[in-house]
């Protein structure tokens, strides 16, 4: 698995705050699939791993993988 390098504290904080923010428009619409993939966000953030989500669709470049 890949890491990450060293995040920016300030940016984390505020990355932190804004997907929880989104987290909790997730949970009032009670969109399931939203909800679980900013959880999988906010986990990957703390850990100082790179999105889960990103990472599903780009490829090592950082382009959009051709078998999507």
């Amino acid at each position: 698995m890949k890491t990450a390098k060293k995040v920016d504290q300030a940016w984390k904080e505020s990355e932190q705050i804004r997907l929880e923010k989104v987290l909790a428009i997730a949970i009032t619409s009670q969109n399931k699939d939203m909800e679980a993939n900013i959880k999988r966000e906010i986990g990957a953030l703390q850990r100082e791993e790179p999105s889960p989500l990103i990472e599903e669709y780009l490829n090592e470049y950082g382009e959009v993988r051709d078998d999507l």
